[in-house]
């Protein structure tokens, strides 16, 4: 049977790919990638049962509701096009590009891959998603 993978092997993985480690909490981690012309910040958030790979903020939503529709919407478009990966907005309104994978299964390869979706999915809609949102996206 499979031991399923713990915070320290998560961060273990990590460090042993050179990813800049910075311990939030018991079951959280911070680090950053750049990607083009920006550094994105990334969290390693460990549920009992999932791991979650994210990019917060990736944007923000822009204060005007038409605007914010259409960035809502175009995030919903994109969504469909991804493989692996998700946008979605939380109660800050902050535009959130995440990866999440099943604890039980999860093994280094996968987090490697989580890491790598992210930072393509981010790269690739970065210019994209800040064109329609406007100043809040950088």
């Amino acid at each position: 049977m499979l031991i399923p993978m713990n915070f320290a092997d998560v961060r273990a993985c990590l460090e042993k790919d050179g990813w800049p480690i910075e311990v939030v909490s018991e079951s959280t981690l911070r680090s950053r990638f750049r990607g083009g012309e920006r550094i994105f910040p990334v969290f390693v958030h460990l549920e009992p049962s999932y791991v979650t790979f994210a990019v917060i903020p990736f944007a923000r939503l822009p204060d005007d509701e038409e605007v914010a529709e259409e960035v809502i919407d175009h995030l919903l478009h994109q969504n469909r096009e991804m493989n692996m990966a998700k946008f979605s907005v939380d109660e800050d309104g902050d535009v959130v590009l995440s990866v999440e994978y099943r604890i039980e299964n999860l093994d280094p390869s996968e987090v490697r891959d989580a890491l790598d979706v992210l930072s393509f999915y981010a790269e690739k809609y970065r210019e994209d998603i800040a064109r329609i949102a406007g100043s809040a996206a950088d």
